[in-house]
């Protein structure tokens, strides 16, 4: 009795009133779980195997998990680099084609938006303001411009085949030779096939061993 500290001092009548209610709680628990201490350290033991596992198996996906993770923002960094490239790849490309008629613009591409603009900035004789609307500018205008882009991003894509129709719309003498001289030429220095199609006079055009004129005989009244 003196080894139990816990116990020390009390009467017997405490003690007996304590072990009473100690078999009481025994029978219940006995009541409750009929296997024996053997199967319920056995089952205690099973289950602590199998949280193990468990454990073992989410440390396992969770190393899984991270490497994809450090892969996913590896892309996303290259992602995000490349497409800044691109678009100062395009803006050069763009200006490279404006320059052949003094022009200068800038190309703007907001990815997160989804929306494309484009600036440009007339030559030194001319009003030198910047254009932050095309449909500011006039028809010839617009069309060598929308032909300089659309140059730009030929320049950055391949196909084996591209055709244009009706490119120099609403253009005046000076602007139509250079915009056929630059997509003949264009067309020459990427080795891929083009068709252009237009309704105007194509004689300024000089015929080569790549470059094939046809010429359709007018329509009758």
């Amino acid at each position: 009795m003196e080894a139990l500290s816990h116990v020390a001092g009390s009467t017997p009548e405490q003690l007996s009133a304590k072990i009473n209610r100690l078999k009481q709680r025994f029978d219940q628990e006995s009541r409750r779980y009929a296997e024996s201490i053997d199967d319920l350290r056995a089952l205690h033991d099973k289950k602590e195997r199998k949280i193990l596992r468990k454990q073992q198996l989410y440390a396992g996906f969770r190393v899984k998990l991270n490497s994809c993770q450090k892969a996913l923002d590896l892309r996303w960094k290259k992602f995000q680099r490349n497409a800044g490239l691109l678009k100062r790849q395009l803006t050069w490309l763009f200006n490279e084609h404006l320059g052949k008629k003094g022009i200068s613009g800038f190309i703007n591409v907001d990815y997160k938006s989804k929306v494309l603009s484009v600036e440009l900035t007339m030559p030194q004789d001319a009003s030198r303001d910047t254009v932050r609307d095309t449909r500011g500018l006039s028809g010839g205008e617009r069309s060598f411009s929308t032909l300089c882009f659309t140059l730009a991003l030929h320049g950055m894509t391949e196909a084996p085949f591209r055709a244009m129709d009706e490119f120099d719309v609403f253009m005046d003498a000076v602007s139509r030779k250079i915009s056929l001289d630059t997509l003949v030429d264009f067309a020459v220095a990427h080795g891929s096939q083009w068709v252009f199609i237009t309704p105007h006079d194509i004689s300024m055009v000089k015929p080569g061993d790549r470059v094939k004129k046809q010429q359709m005989a007018a329509p009758r009244g």
